[in-house]
């Protein structure tokens, strides 16, 4: 699909349909004999023209055809769009079939995998990049890595999944000191990565350990992209995706091979969907939010079906609202899609709708510390609160976890907290700012990430929920 202003099209050799956006669907309700769609027949076009848009004005183009005119807006700083409009247009007429089939103009973005030594999410061993320009890769740079200090060992599992050994980085710069060349690398592109919450995840815990600044990112997932589009493949697994569009895995669990096969998925999803235009537009228009790694925690891709969340996103980074607006409205929910996925301090659901925070609701039960747990637990005698999502773990679980090992759950933030877990939400929870106020009193309180929390209790939240499998 390619934005406009308030619309969405898709050019193909019969047709050109134009989806409007809801805003711009009711406000045309109002007028007579006007559609939230509209579909023009090649065939019937006598003429096109087009007024590209500038950095200030907007552009227009004109469908004519024997029953009226047409009239698509693109706004300021869509001229990428509104070239690719018409070039498709033209093509259809033509009947002619671009030669560069692989081209998704403006879809701009670098590619992201790592791999780690063992089961602590920041015990990175390998990173890998891909650079992508209109759907096309153009660069690649890998770093063979220590993990931090204190967290070196390499398990068994890990080193035969990716056959990276504790000798085979013995040389090289601990993680930490490769993140200056990752942000150069990166530069102001948004980032994907299959199964992006752990890459992300992995980042910002290994900075931590690292007693350096975290990199900070926008980033997609084409896990999640391709769960919601439904693709038919046996599952989503990297490989099974690569395989699917014939996308080339040279060695998969290699961090660059892995992140070179992540961005041309994510080029064949746009194609798949007739995006042309940016990453940022493609993945709002598929009513997802991007996630953020940010310096004190990660903020992750959440689907946002009303669009009030997508909109406030585009406004904080300074983005037409009309441009892109949730495409998929009207669809059934995906299952797989977090419960977060409409914070309440942003959007509230409609009455009829299921609370999207209710599966984060704190459990009634609340279990009783096991007075029998190992000392050397490091919820014993500790006070532990939970704040935000865990998925795929229930809260009651967790708290059952916690207190056979010795741990006492609290419900609320208060002086008597010791631990407080922050899961994944859009937003700083009000636990969390209660705990930040706390502690700025003087209160010692241990501000925790989920995967340190999952480390903790041997858990591993990216094993498969159905078929799906964690791509490192």
């Amino acid at each position: 699909m390619i934005a406009a202003h308030g619309a969405r099209l898709t050019v193909t050799a019969e047709s050109i349909e134009v989806t409007y956006t809801p805003l711009l669907a009711a406000l045309r309700r109002h007028a007579p004999a006007k559609r939230d769609q509209d579909t023009i027949r090649i065939a019937d076009i006598t003429d096109f023209d087009l007024d590209f848009p500038t950095e200030f004005l907007r552009g227009k183009a004109r469908i004519a055809t024997s029953s009226g005119t047409t009239e698509i807006a693109f706004s300021p700083n869509q001229q990428d769009q509104a070239k690719a409009f018409s070039d498709a247009v033209a093509a259809a007429r033509s009947g002619e079939i671009p030669q560069d089939t692989a081209a998704v103009t403006g879809l701009n973005f670098v590619a992201f995998d790592v791999e780690t030594a063992n089961a602590d999410w920041g015990s990175i061993c390998q990173m890998g990049v891909a650079r992508f320009r209109d759907g096309r890769l153009v660069e690649t740079k890998s770093w063979n890595v220590r993990p931090p200090a204190g967290i070196e060992e390499f398990h068994p599992d890990n080193i035969a999944i990716h056959h990276i050994t504790a000798a085979d980085v013995a040389d090289c710069p601990r993680v930490g000191e490769t993140f200056t060349e990752l942000v150069e690398f990166v530069g102001d592109d948004v980032m994907v990565a299959h199964n992006a919450q752990f890459d992300f995840t992995a980042l910002h815990r290994a900075a931590l350990l690292s007693d350096v600044a975290s990199p900070e990112f926008r980033f997609t997932c084409t896990l999640l992209l391709a769960r919601k589009l439904r693709l038919g493949f046996a599952n989503n697994r990297l490989n099974t995706l690569a395989e699917g569009f014939k996308v080339e895995l040279t060695k998969h669990h290699d961090a660059t091979a892995d992140a070179v096969a992540c961005g041309e998925i994510m080029a064949a999803l746009a194609r798949r969907t007739n995006h042309r235009g940016s990453l940022i537009d493609f993945y709002h228009g598929e009513s997802f939010t991007l996630g953020t790694l940010e310096s004190d925690r990660v903020y992750p891709v959440l689907r946002d079906r009303s669009g009030a969340n997508v909109a406030l996103q585009r406004r904080k980074w300074g983005l037409d609202t009309s441009v892109a607006s949730p495409s998929s409205a009207g669809q059934e929910p995906d299952l797989f899609t977090s419960a977060a996925s409409n914070e309440p301090e942003l959007a509230s659901p409609k009455k009829t709708q299921r609370a999207p925070w209710s599966r984060v609701a704190t459990p009634e039960e609340v279990p009783e510390p096991n007075p029998n747990a190992d000392q050397k637990s490091p919820f014993y005698q500790q006070n532990v609160t939970l704040s935000g999502d865990f998925e795929p773990f229930d809260k009651g679980q967790l708290w059952q976890a916690i207190a056979d090992l010795g741990g006492t759950i609290g419900k609320n933030v208060t002086k008597k907290t010791t631990i407080v877990v922050c899961g994944d939400w859009a937003t700083k929870t009000s636990k969390q700012k209660r705990a930040e106020e706390l502690i700025a009193k003087g209160q010692k309180i241990a501000l925790w990430q989920a995967a340190e929390l999952y480390t903790a209790l041997g858990l591993d939240p990216t094993q498969p929920l159905e078929d799906e499998e964690p791509p490192f």
